[in-house]
């Protein structure tokens, strides 16, 4: 009994244990849960934090590392070249090079100070791109290797000017500047035409090939600032494809080059002895610098850069020495220095700073562009006569802007420390030398003192067509007057076109602003404010490259039929006039003819008329009067209809498409602007016929 009793007691207490040890088991196992559920959480939490960290803005630092890490390191290069694309890598023939190349010694000084300024403006604010828009970019970024120039856009867009594009808007924005800056494919002004590929698209029965398509002489990316009163250009930019400017070639002709890489270069290829490997690495470079010198020039722009995706060069020209260009020379794969990587030197930090720096830079005269092309630079591969020791000392000349007190009549063209090519000798005007070295400087902040007034009224303007009395309500009246007896117009529309041209030659700038800046430009033409500095008059130019001549002409001949018209329904239409020199544009186009006409008013795009004005039936009158007297204007859009404040009412402007037409019978006909929607009236009506011009 009591031996039972006693194993009862034992199996109870082994069950106890049991149940003891079951729930140490169970309560262990929930304490393991429990720590894997908080760790899952942790983890979670951490990845979220992460997660959301990572689409947090970035401040500078951090933004610039990532782009380096995940942009600038992932561009592949085909090293094959049966896989790249083949050819030249510029075309340099006729363009102008620079006679010095030197080092821009001072950039690293005024890098460091520009990035002192910024970071302690931006300080730790978080203003730039998160690392998931940084990843996305690199996704986007197609990993395959780069072919051709065509390739590397995307990659420097993204890796070098998009950065460094925001660092100046962040800056700007934090200094309160109301600028804009950003880089872009056009220079947004007067689209360059070459005259030949113009007249074959205007040719049905000529087409010009893929291979013979000629590429347009033009940069392929602008420096853009928007600012009030329009846009301003501050620098150029060339893309180079990687595969054929090496970057280890580049910087070895860089950094053991002498001031007279150019001449040394062409000196060689005419004697016939450029053989060695450097031989042609040095011609390479030479060619990729003189494109971008040669569209710096062109363009009067001061600042420029050039990149392969590997390497990214930036450029100045000496504003008051133009033979001369400076370089600084910046590998993109790396920071430039054997150390870990450093915000500084970045190559969108330092674009950046080359921007910046741009930026507090003016568009230079037009007049400054004339005068570097006659001041002794050379078109590629014309050379001065080599001298007679290799040591040589050439001495570049000074530029400086002319005003009315330091121009002068009686200066040589040829005074020259080089002397013009033998093509640009025949063709320079006596105006268009270049100044001793002894002439004063004027600073490089101060804007061209253009001289250019208030637009003159349509009865001012259409009096001097006219040949009668002045308008006393015109701004320049005083001007015209002359004297207090004179009651008429003191010349004629032929002494304006006369006298302007003579103007125009004898300065680009004096009197005359091209308002492309202000977006007044199409696909044919580029509006200008030009004062007749002598007598005041003020009115608007239309200027045309060559390749659009005949459009001028044509319009010309539009204003010569509406002649009744002028000065109410179109502008009063003063003339036209060829130019000694032409005008350069900043898009690199050159404006060769001029129609001179009143300035009409605002475009209907910006609602400028009266509240009670019922624009929709001035319409229609002004291109109802137009039909009436036998013109369809053929390109009716807000943007060629303009509000003339002093006639209250309508005007048609840029008459290049209309159509002259021949009123054979006044019958009642179907509604005049049922035609201009038409664009196209019935060919061989018995009521109207259409004149070929």
């Amino acid at each position: 009994m009591a031996s039972s009793n006693v194993e009862e007691l034992l199996r109870q207490l082994a069950e106890e244990r049991e149940r003891a040890d079951r729930a140490e088991i169970k309560i262990a196992e929930e304490r393991e849960r429990a720590n894997r559920e908080r760790e899952h959480a942790d983890r979670e939490r951490d990845r979220a934090i992460q997660a959301e960290a990572k689409q947090a803005p970035t401040t500078l630092q951090h933004y610039l590392k990532l782009v380096q890490q995940r942009l600038v390191t992932t561009l592949l290069v085909e090293s094959n070249p049966v896989s790249s694309a083949s050819g030249s890598v510029t075309a340099v023939n006729e363009k102008f090079y620079p006679l010095e190349l030197c080092r821009w010694d001072d950039f690293e000084k005024q890098l460091e100070r520009t990035f002192i300024e910024i970071s302690s403006v931006f300080s730790s604010r978080p203003l730039f791109p998160s690392e998931t828009d940084v990843l996305g970019v690199q996704r986007e970024l197609s990993p395959t290797s780069r072919k051709d120039e065509q390739d590397i856009r995307p990659f420097v867009r993204s890796a070098i000017e998009k950065p460094a594009e925001r660092i100046v808007r962040a800056y700007y924005d934090l200094t309160n500047r109301p600028e804009k800056f950003n880089f872009q494919n056009n220079a947004y002004s007067l689209e360059y035409r070459d005259p030949e590929t113009e007249i074959e698209r205007r040719s049905p029965s000529k087409r010009r090939s893929p291979e013979r398509k000629k590429s347009q002489p033009i940069p392929d990316r602008w420096g853009i600032c928007e600012e009030e009163g329009g846009l301003r250009r501050v620098c150029v930019g060339e893309y180079k494809a990687a595969h054929k400017v090496p970057d280890k070639e580049i910087r070895q002709v860089l950094n053991t080059a002498s001031k007279n890489l150019f001449l040394e270069v062409l000196w060689r290829k005419q004697s016939g002895t450029t053989n060695s490997e450097q031989d042609k690495a040095k011609e390479l470079v030479a060619q990729i610098l003189c494109q971008a010198f040669h569209y710096m020039i062109q363009s009067g722009l001061l600042f420029g850069y050039i990149t392969s995706g590997r390497t990214l060069i930036l450029l100045r020209v000496d504003e008051f020495a133009q033979q001369r260009l400076y370089f600084h020379f910046i590998p993109v794969g790396s920071t430039g220095q054997a150390r870990e990587f450093e915000a500084q030197y970045a190559p969108a930090t330092q674009l950046a700073a080359f921007a910046l720096l741009a930026l507090r830079a003016r568009e230079m005269p037009r007049d400054w562009i004339v005068q570097a092309e006659n001041c002794g630079i050379y078109q590629w591969p014309l050379v001065p006569h080599p001298p007679l020791h290799q040591n040589i000392s050439l001495h570049p000349q000074t530029y400086v802007e002319e005003t009315s007190e330091s121009s002068g009549e009686n200066d040589d063209p040829n005074d020259s420390d080089y002397g013009a090519s033998p093509q640009r000798q025949s063709r320079s005007q006596p105006d268009q030398q270049s100044r001793t070295q002894n002439e004063r400087r004027r600073s490089p902040r101060k804007r061209t003192e253009r001289s250019v007034g208030e637009y003159c009224t349509q009865a001012c303007l259409l009096g001097l067509v006219q040949k009668s009395l002045l308008d006393v309500s015109c701004p320049n009246f005083s001007m015209h007057k002359q004297s207090s007896a004179r009651v008429k117009h003191p010349i004629t529309k032929d002494d304006l076109c006369c006298l302007l041209r003579t103007q125009l030659d004898r300065s680009l700038d004096q009197g005359c602003e091209c308002l492309d800046r202000n977006g007044l430009f199409g696909d044919v033409g580029v509006l200008f404010k030009v004062t007749l500095t002598e007598y005041g008059y003020t009115f608007v130019a239309k200027g045309v490259q060559k390749a659009n001549e005949r459009d001028l002409a044509h319009e010309m001949k539009v204003y010569s039929h509406l002649v009744p018209l002028q000065g109410t329904n179109i502008p009063v239409c003063l003339g036209s006039i060829a130019l000694t020199r032409p005008y350069p544009l900043v898009s690199m186009a050159k404006v060769t003819e001029m129609l001179l006409m009143s300035w009409a008013g605002t475009s209907l795009r910006y609602n400028t008329w009266p509240e009670d004005a019922d624009i929709k039936k001035e319409t229609d009158k002004t291109l109802r009067t137009l039909a009436q007297s036998g013109v369809r204007h053929d390109d009716i859009r807000q943007s060629n209809l303009v509000w003339n404040a002093e006639r209250q009412r309508v005007m048609a402007i840029d008459l290049q498409q209309a159509t002259i037409i021949s009123v054979a019978k006044r019958k009642a006909s179907p509604s005049v602007l049922d035609l201009h929607k038409r664009r196209k009236l019935t060919a061989g009506s018995s009521h109207i016929k259409a004149i070929t011009i």
